[in-house]
């Protein structure tokens, strides 16, 4: 999760929350997409860590597997 998701999702939000107060339907509707947007950057961001993360895991596993390296 990064800060500039989290920052979009408030804008989108705002701007959806003030769409549809003053009745403009363009501006709702894009700043719902600009919220939405920012959830999957979120999440896709997520999952790459925790992608990298479990590769980082299973190669720490190989090496014990292997034993210590020659010197």
């Amino acid at each position: 999760m990064t800060m500039k998701d989290k920052v979009q999702q408030t804008v989108g939000s705002a701007r959806s929350k003030l769409g549809a107060a003053t009745g403009n339907r363009r501006l709702e509707a894009s700043g719902r997409m600009q919220r939405r947007r920012a959830q999957v950057a979120e999440v896709a961001h997520d999952l790459r860590s925790k992608a990298r993360g479990l590769v980082r895991d299973a190669q720490v596993r190989r090496r014990g597997d292997r034993g210590p390296d020659p010197l």
